[in-house]
């Protein structure tokens, strides 16, 4: 059997590890800055709330894979010049108020001192905590954040008026254990990829017995008595050591404030006196900005205020089987402030049923509880007559696959009224592929993708068509009937006519004639709105007259976005609501039943 090899790495030091792990060794590999070896005598672990020595003494030491950094706190040598993060303190870095009697402020070399360490610090681990934060290996390590916080918070409290040499020890010591434990974190972040300790069997290598140092077992440390008389606190309770349970174990985690501590918080009453005056300030500025708040909300609209805005929350969670929307419609919602949405007409009229109520042409539009009255044969029931014991034509139910028997002036014109009445006249439509809808139609998602597709489009067709009697009061109905703007407002509604065989090209460009046709359309039906050659075109000029086909894609892209922009903003500033989706095309062109699975042109919608 060949001997053990020599490792393959650079290591510092060796040790047993018989004490907690028997038949093992700790290997310390690629470390610079590994403490000296323990003292031979019985090692103390003190509780004094500063993190150095002492927690050395620990061998082998605790490790917790959230905290790797802290066996990198540094110990100071045998002979240390003079270290503000090391040094005792004493009654020399104080000194008495000039004007104030019992009272003392920071000297000033001390403070100085302490603030440029702080900066250096702070310059230290700002590259380790963006790293830590989003390197996804190293998403189990906590970053030093209560550190960093008491580190500022500590500085700034010695820059004020001291009455107890009790609370300068302790802020004094917490600034101390503060930024100790930031330069540990920023020297593990340059070394944490070469650094390891390793726990090997101790047959694995051949180890150089001048590398080995004797450790101390845990069981032979022991720690300073810790008094269980109640502290009464004068600072926040995080300045103070912590009563613990076992404190070779847990003080460490405990005084940094990630684990439990035993004692309870007991103010004085001067202290009491302090946050109880903290509290009132808060609270009185609580409510300060609760009524900010509140002007600022009735001057701006917000879902709470806003109907639509409360509306397009809604719609957001359409379900899995609603049509899609095109990408370029969410890219430019992107660029809509909702901020600028004005306050639309209350309650709002649609022409047909709104699309949020499924998750008749020409008539005036009606309230989304009208709309739900009629969906839901609430509205229908109200039309048919109530039962008379003494007129048994009049005993007969509810019929829902005759709901229109009765007529419905809500939804069917004077005439269609008068034809059902009169004459019997039936009201339904039939599908594409002239079946009769039946009960369960609805329940094919392909037809109930084609039929909401086709009823967005119907309400983008009447949201342009509000939007221009809004833009030309005077001449509206002559541009639509004769101005050809029915024909643009048709091209940009439902641009997919060249590819009706089911809509296998619904990305965007990938029908490049449909896009075009559908772009030059969007161009033509906007740019009579006012603020259209006010409006930031990015690098893009003679936007009226600009050639559709000589754009590269992302020239393509970039228009579009900035059009659909303008198109929706105009909306929102005018109207107060979003317009329609820009939706993909479903997999039928029409609704068919499942017999005739053609691919047909016809809309649901059609005259009765």
């Amino acid at each position: 059997m060949s001997s053990p090899q020599p490792p393959s790495v650079h290591y510092e030091f060796w040790a047993s590890a018989d004490d907690w792990r028997p038949g093992h060794v700790m290997l310390a590999a690629n470390v610079d800055s590994i403490p000296s070896p323990p003292p031979r005598t019985v090692p103390v672990v003190g509780v004094d709330g500063l993190w150095a020595e002492h927690e050395w003494t620990l061998y082998p030491q605790p490790f917790l894979p959230e905290f790797p950094y802290l066996p990198w706190i540094r110990l100071p040598p045998r002979n240390p010049p003079h270290d503000i993060l090391r040094c005792a303190v004493d009654k020399k870095m104080w000194r008495p108020h000039v004007s104030k009697t019992n009272i003392h402020l920071v000297q000033p070399a001390v403070l100085d001192d302490l603030r440029a360490k702080l900066e250096a610090a702070k310059a230290a681990v700002e590259m380790p905590f963006h790293e830590i934060i989003t390197s996804p290996c190293l998403s189990s390590v906590q970053h030093p954040r209560k550190a960093y916080a008491q580190a500022f918070e500590t500085v700034d409290r010695l820059e004020c008026e001291f009455d107890a040499w009790r609370d300068f020890v302790e802020v004094f010591r917490n600034a101390q254990r503060s930024l100790i434990e930031l330069f540990a974190f920023a020297d593990w972040h340059v070394q944490w990829s070469l650094a390891s300790f390793l726990l090997i069997p101790s047959a694995t290598y051949s180890l150089d017995p001048r590398k080995r140092i004797q450790l101390s077992p845990r069981s032979l440390s022991k720690t300073e008595p810790m008094t269980l008389r109640p502290l009464l606190h004068s600072l926040p309770q995080w300045y103070y050591p912590p009563h613990v349970e076992d404190s070779l174990a847990g003080f460490e985690t405990a005084a940094r404030g990630y684990g439990d501590r035993l004692d309870s918080f007991s103010p004085t009453e001067g202290y009491k006196r302090r946050l109880g005056k903290v509290e009132s300030q808060h609270h009185d500025e609580d409510g300060r900005r609760a009524k900010r708040a509140k002007v600022w909300q009735a001057a701006h609209p917000h879902s709470s205020n806003n109907l639509e805005l409360r509306r397009s929350k809604v719609i957001d969670s359409a379900p899995v089987w609603f049509p899609k929307r095109q990408e370029i419609w969410d890219r430019a919602m992107f660029y809509v402030n909702p901020l600028n949405m004005a306050q639309a007409q209350s309650p709002r009229c649609f022409a047909f049923p709104p699309l949020h109520l499924f998750w008749v042409d020409g008539l005036p539009g009606l309230t989304t509880a009208e709309w739900r009255s009629i969906l839901g044969h609430t509205y229908w029931k109200s039309m048919w007559p109530k039962p008379d014991p003494n007129d048994p034509s009049r005993t007969s139910s509810f019929d829902p696959t005759k709901f229109w028997i009765y007529s419905g002036p809500l939804c069917f014109t004077e005439t269609t009224n008068t034809a059902i009445t009169d004459r019997g006249a039936d009201p339904t439509t039939v599908l594409a592929c002239n079946c009769e809808v039946e009960m369960d139609t609805a329940d094919d998602v392909d037809v109930r993708q084609t039929i909401l597709y086709h009823l967005n489009l119907k309400h983008a067709v009447e949201e342009i068509r509000e939007m221009d009697r809004l833009q030309f009061p005077l001449d509206q109905a002559k541009r639509w009937d004769y101005g050809g703007r029915m024909s643009a407002v048709d091209g940009m509604t439902d641009m997919w006519g060249p590819i009706r065989n089911g809509g296998v090209k619904s990305g965007f460009f990938e029908d490049k004639t449909a896009w075009r046709t559908w772009l030059r359309c969007l161009r033509e039906v906007v740019m009579e709105w006012d603020g259209f050659d006010a409006w930031d075109w990015g690098s893009f000029t003679d936007i009226r007259t600009m050639g559709i086909n000589r754009l590269s894609q992302t020239d393509f892209y970039k228009l579009s976005v900035h059009l659909l922009t303008f198109f929706i903003h105009t909306f929102i500033t005018r109207l107060g609501y979003y317009p329609s989706f820009l939706l993909h095309p479903p997999i039928l062109a029409g609704p068919c039943c499942s017999r005739h699975r053609k691919k047909f042109a016809t809309g649901p919608f059609g005259p009765f």
